[in-house]
């Protein structure tokens, strides 16, 4: 047995036991909630792994393309005067001292440039550079394809299925948590999910 299936054996006996014990502690409770919960923290984290694995040298992390990509669509959508690094943070779903390390890191390459807020002159605005811009239309349908054959398991219909119910999930989570959106009135954009 190779090593990868020696992990999905360990992961499916560590998570049959986990239930057991769960159902016992809690005596027969539903825990569903909790395996979908842990399921999507698994997902996130092989998505993260496989795209650090497949990237070549040099390619970008999956925030910060999707700082890129988010920049690229706003310009092409009729926001020129840029995001501010907050709007970003939210959009990304990171803290700002996140989001000023990866914009740092995009700045130093050339790929986005800070301007003065019109609106804030305290604060300043992001804009994706010609680089930038450049980088996405290379590297963009790469990852695309990375993460359509990252799916390849599922049937189309299988595919159209999960999107369906992850966005019923996510709408349950905000309406039953009570979790305000976090993109300001005039950027309703930013609640919308990161690509990875």
């Amino acid at each position: 047995m190779n090593y990868i299936q020696n992990k999905e054996d360990h992961y499916e006996e560590m998570h049959k036991h986990l239930v057991e014990h769960l159902s016992k502690f809690l005596k027969d409770d539903d825990i569903q909630g909790l395996e979908i919960s842990s399921l999507i923290r698994i997902l996130a984290n092989y998505y993260s792994a496989a795209i650090t694995q497949k990237a070549s040298n040099g390619e970008l992390s999956g925030p910060r393309m999707g700082i890129l990509l988010r920049l690229m669509v706003s310009e092409d959508s009729g926001t020129k005067q840029g995001i501010n690094p907050t709007q970003l943070s939210h959009f990304q779903h990171v803290k700002k001292n996140t989001i000023s390390s990866l914009l740092r890191g995009l700045e130093e390459n050339n790929l986005v440039e800070r301007h003065p807020d019109a609106e804030d002159k305290r604060g300043y605005v992001i804009r994706i550079t010609p680089a930038g811009k450049e980088l996405v239309k290379t590297i963009g349908p790469k990852r695309l394809q990375m993460m359509n054959e990252l799916a390849s398991g599922l049937t189309p219909d299988e595919k159209k299925q999960l999107i369906h119910l992850l966005d019923k999930l996510r709408k349950s989570i905000r309406d039953t948590a009570g979790l305000e959106l976090r993109s300001s009135p005039k950027d309703p954009e930013d609640d919308q999910f990161a690509i990875e």
